[in-house]
């Protein structure tokens, strides 16, 4: 436990010393939301509510992509990573600090700011809940799943479009049950299920993405 907390708090003075990066994909969102909203103007209101929260979803399921290689990338560069690989005993843990803290700090902000954006948008707030327990679920899954394409390609040079290609397929059942969730959720339908394979997808990747991992880059730094 106390390698974790350690690992986490390195993190976060990392990004502390990156100043605006930090605020690279709340930026992200805005600009997504406030095109989004000027190319759909022109329709209807109950067309425009029922489309934004599914906007919002893809909206932050592309701002995941946008950095998801960091999560390795810095430290394989000053050579933390090798130190990190040769510390057998608390590997998982580090990996697992590592990808807590990168969705704490790239995806937490948005996933609290997008109900919030949609409610100013004109979603009704029941709808905005649904979304931000969908998101909530979803993000971190989205950050084990990225994760394992990111150790698997550290070594490679501009590996950010590979690890899109890689990840985006694997994204798409996070983003099929969250928004179900949320658009039955607008429709008055029951939306419960589609939260708790959300959940369950959370679970699996949590248990085998620190693994996988560990595994992967040992292998790109062979």
């Amino acid at each position: 436990m106390n390698n974790f907390l350690v690992s986490i708090t390195k993190e976060f003075a990392l990004v502390k010393r990156s100043g605006y990066e930090a605020f690279v994909p709340i930026i992200y969102l805005f600009l997504i939301m406030l095109f989004f909203s000027i190319a759909i103007g022109y329709m209807s209101k109950n067309i425009f509510n029922e489309l934004v929260p599914l906007f919002t979803w893809i909206a932050c399921l592309l701002i995941c992509i946008l950095n998801i290689e960091k999560i390795f990338s810095d430290d394989f560069d000053d050579g933390t990573l090798e130190i990190l690989l040769i510390n057998f005993d608390v590997l998982e843990i580090n990996i697992l600090a590592k990808i807590f803290s990168h969705w704490m700090l790239s995806n937490f902000p948005i996933v609290i700011i997008a109900p919030i954006v949609t409610i100013v948008l004109g979603l009704d707030t029941n709808t905005a809940l649904v979304l931000f327990i969908s998101l909530l679920l979803g993000t971190p899954t989205l950050s084990l799943i990225g994760s394992i394409a990111a150790a698997l390609t550290v070594g490679l040079k501009n590996n950010k479009i590979l690890i899109s290609i890689v990840v985006l397929p694997l994204y798409v059942p996070v983003l099929i049950f969250g928004t179900s969730a949320v658009n039955n959720s607008y429709l008055e339908m029951p939306y419960t299920s589609e939260l708790y394979l959300l959940g369950i997808l959370f679970l699996i990747f949590l248990l085998i993405t620190p693994f996988a991992c560990s595994k992967a880059l040992k292998i790109s730094l062979d």
